[in-house]
């Protein structure tokens, strides 16, 4: 079993921290995710951006890991890389 924490900073230079994360909660789930987006500091809705990254991808890869077997061994692969 992996446990996994994450934790952001709004750092020196921001008043908003604008990164996201994403950690299956469920640690028996089928697939577990751990997804980090850093915010785009000094834009504006750097913190939409990350969070709708988030959220685009866990859905992604949970309605087609198990369905589409060229995206599952692309990633996969990039995971290793």
């Amino acid at each position: 079993m992996i446990k996994a924490y994450a934790k952001t900073d709004v750092g020196k230079a921001r008043e908003i921290n604008e990164d996201s994360y994403y950690i299956t909660e469920d640690s028996l789930a089928n697939i577990q995710l751990f997804i980090l987006a850093d915010g785009m500091g000094g834009y504006n809705g750097g913190d939409i951006a990350s969070k709708l990254a988030i959220s685009s991808a866990k859905s992604y890869i949970e309605h087609n890991f198990n369905d589409v077997p060229k995206d599952k061994e692309s990633l996969i692969q990039l995971i290793r890389k």
